[in-house]
C-alpha cells in the first residue's frame, strides 16, 4: 500500500503486509566523504542478473543533476551523493550501502550517453530520505518551507563582487513568487546567501534542505553579503510551497535577429528591442521587459556560454539585459555608461531575462561578469 509520495525527492513510503521480514539499518548519510568504499545492490537487468552488487568509491557529495525527470521541479531537493559503483537502468530504489552495511542512500540515477554505466552513479542521500518518510509516515504528505527564491551555486565572480575570500553559499537569481516572504523582508535579487540562523550555508542543497524541512511561518535569520563586502542579517519569515506543483518544459529555441548589434567591453554585441519584439514578449510572459537584446558573443568574452546566443550551434532562446550592477539600462547610452567607469580585471552584476526559458513563462537571473 502506498502510504505517500514526494516528487520533489523522489522518495516515497510503501507499507507491507507481512511478518518477520529482515531489515536493514540506516546509517548517516551526513558522515559519507569522498574516498569511502560503498555497495550498490541493484536489479538492473532483469531475472538473468538479478540483484547484482557492485563496488565503487564515493566520488563526490552535494551533487545538482540538471535535466533529471523529477516531476515537482520547482520545489525538487537535488543533493546526490556520486559514486562510481557500477549503477544502470533497473538499480533505482536499490541500497547505496558502506562498508558497515548501513544502507546510506537511495540508487537514483546515471549520468550516461548511452543509457548504461559510465562511472557516473547517483544516490539520494538517506538523511533526507529518513526526513521525507517520517512527514509521509506520520501525515501522508510532505509539508515544506521555502524562503520564496530561485537559488544558484555562487560562481567565483559572484564571491569577489562581494567581497568574499572562498567560493561558498547561495546565490539568490530570482523570486519564485510575487509575494515571496524573502523579498518581503528585504532579501535581494543578486544576493549570496551565507548562513542560516548562525550556521554557514556552503552550497544549494544544503540551503534548501535547511529551509524545507522548517515549519512553515518559522522565522529564521538569513545572513546575506552584497556589493563591496556589504553584510546583513534579514529575519524572514518562511512560508509554505505550494503542494502542487509541475514540471518545467524546455522552451524551444527563439530566432535570432543580427541587425545592428553594438559591440561593448564585455565582448558582447547587444542592441534595443524593436516594438514588435517588445510586444512579442509581453503577450507571451504577461508583462513588458525593456532592456538590451544579447546579439552576439566574441570568442574571448567572459560571458561566452553564459549568455544566450553562446555559440552558433547551440541557440539558446533570447536573452535581454535589463540591469547593470543594479542600474536599469534600456538604451546603448545607458549601458555604456554604466560600464564607462568599469576597470580590467572588475566584476559587474548583470540582471538578464529570458522570455523563452521556464516552458515560456520567462526566468530571470543574476551573472556577474569579469571584465577583461
Amino acid at each position: 500500500e502506498v502510504v505517500g509520495r514526494d516528487p520533489a525527492t523522489d522518495v516515497a513510503v510503501i507499507k507491507i503486509d507481512a511478518h518477520d521480514l529482515p531489515a536493514a539499518s540506516f546509517g548517516d548519510s551526513d558522515s559519507l566523504r569522498v574516498g569511502e568504499w560503498v555497495l550498490a545492490v541493484g536489479n538492473p537487468l532483469g531475472q538473468a542478473f538479478s540483484f547484482t552488487v557492485t563496488a565503487g568509491i564515493v566520488s563526490g557529495m552535494g551533487r545538482l543533476l540538471a535535466g533529471l525527470p523529477i516531476e515537482s521541479q520547482q520545489y525538487r531537493i537535488m543533493d546526490f551523493i556520486q559514486t562510481d559503483a557500477a549503477i544502470n537502468p533497473g538499480n533505482s530504489g536499490g541500497p547505496l550501502v558502506n562498508i558497515r552495511g548501513q544502507v546510506v542512500g537511495i540508487n537514483s540515477a546515471i549520468a550516461s550517453s548511452t543509457g548504461y554505466y559510465q562511472g557516473y552513479g547517483f544516490a539520494i542521500p538517506m538523511n533526507l530520505v529518513r526526513l521525507v518518510a517520517d512527514q509521509l509516515i506520520s501525515q501522508g504528505s510532505v509539508t515544506r518551507a521555502i524562503l520564496g527564491v530561485a537559488i544558484l551555486p555562487v560562481a567565483p565572480e559572484d564571491a569577489k563582487y562581494v567581497g568574499l575570500d572562498e567560493i561558498r553559499g547561495v546565490l539568490v537569481r530570482d523570486f519564485s513568487m510575487e509575494d515571496s516572504p524573502a523579498r518581503i523582508a528585504g532579501i535581494r535579487q543578486g544576493d549570496v546567501i551565507v548562513e542560516l540562523d548562525g550556521e554557514p550555508v556552503q552550497y544549494v542543497a544544503q540551503l534548501q534542505q535547511e529551509v524545507a524541512f522548517r515549519r512553515p511561518g518559522e522565522t529564521v535569520n538569513v545572513t546575506v553579503m552584497r556589493r563591496g563586502g556589504e553584510r546583513k542579517v534579514i529575519p524572514v519569515r518562511l512560508g509554505e510551497a505550494p503542494r502542487d506543483t509541475t514540471t518545467v518544459a524546455r522552451a524551444e529555441p527563439a530566432e535570432f535577429d543580427a541587425s545592428a548589434p553594438h559591440e561593448t567591453k564585455l565582448g558582447i554585441a547587444v542592441r534595443p528591442l524593436t516594438e514588435d519584439e517588445a510586444a512579442a514578449i509581453e503577450k507571451r510572459v504577461g508583462t513588458g521587459y525593456d532592456g538590451l537584446r544579447v546579439m552576439e558573443i566574441d570568442v574571448w568574452s567572459p560571458a561566452r556560454d553564459r549568455l544566450c546566443p553562446s555559440v552558433a550551434r547551440r541557440q539558446c532562446g533570447l536573452d535581454i539585459i535589463t540591469h547593470v550592477n543594479g542600474e536599469p539600462v534600456r538604451t546603448i547610452e545607458e549601458f555604456d555608461a554604466a560600464l564607462a567607469g568599469v576597470e580590467a580585471g572588475a566584476v559587474v552584476s548583470l540582471r538578464v531575462f529570458n522570455p523563452d526559458a521556464s516552458a515560456g513563462q520567462g526566468l530571470s537571473r543574476v551573472l556577474r561578469v569579469r571584465v577583461q
